[in-house]
């Protein structure tokens, strides 16, 4: 035991050792994936025989046989007496060479350290930073490209009809993902768009000739829509490449008249050979207006569809049509629109910016009808439509007007400037509590906001019957109705019995009324009053007077309150 000392050297730590090699020899084990090496060692998968076909054994032959080598000569030339000499271990004295050096002096632990398995545990962290590495040079390289702006200009504007020039820089950039980026490009005559950026394909990014685009973005823009000039570009002549629309305001013009605008709009639209898809958000009219186009190719009929959401109105419409058979200018389709509980669905035909509606149904809780007519797009958006009623249930429409707030019931007479056109609109029965009014027919024009009563007669049965005249003025401050009214008596006796006069036996058969209603304060000035002769300026006053106090005396709540109405006009007949 002189030559070993067993207490310099720790088995303990020895063991350590191992079972740190023992560790990361299972760790590599285990990060192989011996189901795709299985791939590479299945032998079934080599042709061997191919192999075989190609060595030439009668060459081989000649080096493999063992005949033409002599090895008894060789045997002869090896003097074993000689070799003996040096093979006879005897002659060895391999305790010598233990002495010659201690194997004490050896640091065993020197050699572990040089050979230390511990660097490997990071060589997965290594391959993850690599492949980063790889990527980043990947996408960077391409910065480092000059894009021509001509070029860049014949892909965004591949429309013989829009002209485009980039006027500000054109860079690359990969973040958040590659895309050739574009300051100020201007389109003539249609708008402006300050930031577009060009999204790449990450196939063939590094050939600038053979990059694919996949989508076009604009944001921040200025559109002026000329309706005649563009509304066929985008289905004809467009390139097949999805756009986006972000963040920017399109007007609608006709010529150098302006029609309507969609402010803080966000258009995306998809295009391929047989289908167009389109959705457009924005505010329109003060409200979030959602609207989806889908246009499909389907045995050469174009079959589309038009979806509009108004969010705040609460107002739905869907419109699906198709080619005419016979004209394909001429578009036939159903249409449904929706506000809360209003329904109306119907049959229409397109021709020349002009929608005929040729059937159709109108439905709430207050009336019940059919609505017929035409609408018109271009040059102006203008209406004149048809609504003939089965029945229109006044005490409830009334009711609902009084469930109103007042910001509500202001509003209710403010009319949108840009809509405009005629309604004629009638009822055959008209349901209310004391069923005075039998029916009635207008003419109602819209124009600029205001709203002009051409026409309101009202049956009033064997009573007599009674017009209205008049226009509906909107301002900033104001909302006034400016009327002329005729009420015609047929049976006075009739009339005089409903209204509980009995101290009269004749009364007037034609009286005049002309005057102003302020809709905002609820008041009412008579400024002429007239049967057979004018009323002077005391008696219009004082009947001026006594309207307000008992009709308006609690806002719209006693305006059509019969038997307040009664008491107003027995007043007024015995003070006459």
């Amino acid at each position: 035991m002189k030559y070993f000392n067993f207490k310099r050297y720790k088995f303990s730590t020895i063991t350590k050792s191992a079972d740190t090699i023992r560790n990361y020899f299972f760790k590599i084990l285990k990060s192989i994936d011996f189901r795709k090496a299985y791939k590479y060692l299945n032998y079934r998968r080599y042709y061997f025989l191919r192999i075989y076909k190609l060595i030439d054994l009668r060459k081989a032959y000649k080096y493999l046989d063992y005949r033409r080598y002599y090895f008894l000569r060789i045997y002869k030339l090896i003097d074993f007496r000689r070799a003996y000499k040096y093979l006879d271990y005897k002659r060895y004295n391999f305790l010598k060479i233990h002495k010659l050096k201690d194997i004490k002096e050896y640091d065993f632990y020197k050699i572990q350290k040089k050979f230390s398995f511990k660097n490997y545990k990071y060589l997965h962290v290594y391959f993850f930073i690599f492949i980063i590495l790889s990527g980043f040079i990947y996408l960077t390289i391409p910065t480092f490209y000059s894009y021509n702006k001509s070029s860049l200009e014949k892909i965004i504007c591949n429309n013989e009809k829009i002209k485009c020039t980039i006027k500000g820089k054109v860079n690359y950039s990969f973040y958040p993902n590659p895309r050739i980026k574009i300051k100020n490009l201007v389109f003539k005559d249609l708008g402006t768009i300050e930031d577009v950026a060009i999204k790449l394909s990450i196939k063939n990014l590094l050939n600038k000739k053979e990059q694919n685009f996949r989508k076009i973005e604009f944001r921040n823009f200025e559109i002026n829509f000329d309706l005649k000039k563009y509304k066929n570009f985008i289905v004809k002549e467009l390139k097949f490449i999805p756009i986006t629309f972000k963040k920017g305001n399109i007007k609608f013009f006709e010529g150098k008249n302006y029609i309507a605008s969609i402010n803080d709009a966000k258009l995306n639209l998809l295009l391929d050979a047989a289908s167009i898809e389109a959705e457009l958000t924005g505010k329109f009219l003060d409200d979030n207006m959602n609207i989806f186009y889908d246009s499909k190719k389907i045995d050469n009929k174009i079959s589309t569809n038009i979806t509009l959401k108004l969010l705040n109105s609460n107002f739905f419409t869907k419109v699906d049509f198709t080619n005419s058979t016979k004209d394909k200018k001429v578009l036939t389709g159903n249409v449904v629109v929706k506000q809360d509980k209003n329904k109306f669905t119907g049959i229409f035909n397109y021709e020349n910016n002009e929608i005929s509606i040729v059937n159709s149904n109108l439905r709430n809780t207050f009336l019940d009808g059919k609505l017929e007519g035409k609408i018109k797009f271009l040059p102006y958006f203008v209406y004149n439509l048809d609504v003939n009623l089965n029945s229109l249930n006044f005490t409830k429409l009334y009711n609902y007007f009084l469930t109103l707030d007042k910001k509500s019931r202001d509003n209710l007479f403010k009319i949108n400037n840009k809509i405009n056109g005629k309604i004629n609109f009638s009822s055959d029965k008209i349901y209310s509590k004391y069923n005075v009014a039998k029916s009635f027919e207008s003419r109602i024009q819209f124009h600029n906001g205001n709203i002009a009563i051409e026409q309101f007669l009202l049956n009033l049965g064997k009573l007599g019957a009674a017009d209205i005249l008049g226009t509906i003025n909107n301002d900033k401050k104001f909302t006034n109705f400016k009327f002329e009214s005729n009420v015609f008596v047929d049976n006075q006796k009739k009339f005089l019995s409903k209204f509980g006069i009995y101290n009269k036996k004749n009364i007037s058969s034609n009286l005049f009324i002309a005057g102003n209603f302020d809709l905002e304060n609820i008041k009412a000035t008579f400024y002429e009053i007239s049967d057979d002769k004018k009323f002077n300026i005391e008696d219009t006053n004082y009947i001026e007077q006594e309207f307000n106090n008992l009709m308006l005396s609690d806002g719209y709540i006693y305006l059509f309150n019969f038997p307040k109405f009664k008491d107003f006009i027995k007043l007024i007949t015995n003070e006459k």
